[in-house]
């Protein structure tokens, strides 16, 4: 009798011990379903000589998926996705991710061996690169629609749109393949306090051209980018003052930028284009 009550304590000491200990989260995710996914996060997180890419580096540290625990990538997209943690362009990614999608990508990432992030693969590369040239009649050809000042980066920013894409917004059609938007970026000239000059209508006087930006859409340019970054068929560029492309830009950077614009035509100044065109 005592060797029984002497069992059942044991067998009940155990017992308590089993249950009092921390529960160990069980990792979920496919990480099949998470490489289906993956090619957007590549295009950005993957580094290439001789141009690393932004989110590949913050601040002095290296952040790379491959290798990373699969808990620190849920909990950082989930952040990203609820708002918690802000970055304007891995929030416009998070944010149409769904739990499964988290979880799944956490587990094709976690997966892969540390160091197998130094090539980028052929899609992800050619999703980096863009199908622009600049516009040769430019701005022969193009309406300006609105012109602001950026106190905070001292620029003027002048956009423009050619003339079929004009047209569309005149009756309120989406803007059609063909369509090419112009924002020329400008330098204001300084008086003699160093501030901007002030032409009569309080915007600022021009000094010179420092930069453009173009976005064009072609029918079948997006055919090949994931949905997580496709812009239907736009793609986009940056150009020096003499026009010419600046390589070591990454288009993905664009498209994740202008991928919550999706409901304006991609276009973040789509309402004062409509006012321009409705002669407002």
């Amino acid at each position: 009798m005592r060797s029984s009550n002497v069992f059942s304590t044991f067998v009940y000491v155990v017992f308590v011990a089993v249950v009092a200990l921390p529960v160990v989260a069980r990792a979920n995710g496919d990480a099949a379903a998470g490489k289906a996914k993956s090619l957007a996060c590549e295009a950005c997180h993957f580094a290439v000589p001789p141009t690393g890419d932004m989110p590949h580096l913050v601040g002095q540290r290296q952040i790379h998926l491959v290798g990373q625990r699969q808990s620190y990538l849920v909990r950082q997209l989930r952040a990203f996705k609820a708002g918690d943690r802000k970055n304007p362009l891995m929030s416009a990614i998070a944010t149409q991710l769904s739990t499964a999608d988290i979880d799944n990508l956490a587990a094709y990432w976690s997966g892969r061996p540390t160091g197998s992030d130094a090539t980028v693969s052929e899609p992800a590369a050619s999703i980096k690169k863009t199908h622009l040239a600049f516009p040769p009649e430019f701005p022969r050809g193009f309406v300006m629609y609105v012109a602001s000042n950026d106190a905070g980066e001292n620029t003027i920013n002048k956009s423009y749109i050619n003339e079929i894409g004009f047209q569309a917004a005149k009756v309120n059609k989406p803007l059609p393949n063909g369509t090419i938007v112009v924002v020329v970026h400008e330098s204001p000239k300084l008086g003699p306090d160093k501030q901007p000059i002030l032409a009569k209508d309080r915007s600022w006087v021009s000094d010179k051209v420092t930069s453009y930006a173009v976005m064009e859409s072609r029918a079948g340019w997006g055919r090949d980018i994931p949905d997580l970054l496709r812009n239907d068929d736009w793609s986009y560029g940056l150009f020096t003052p003499e026009k010419k492309l600046r390589t070591e830009v990454n288009q993905a950077q664009c498209l994740a930028c202008h991928k919550p614009q999706a409901a304006v035509g991609f276009v973040f100044t789509f309402k004062e284009l409509q006012l321009k065109a409705h002669g407002q």
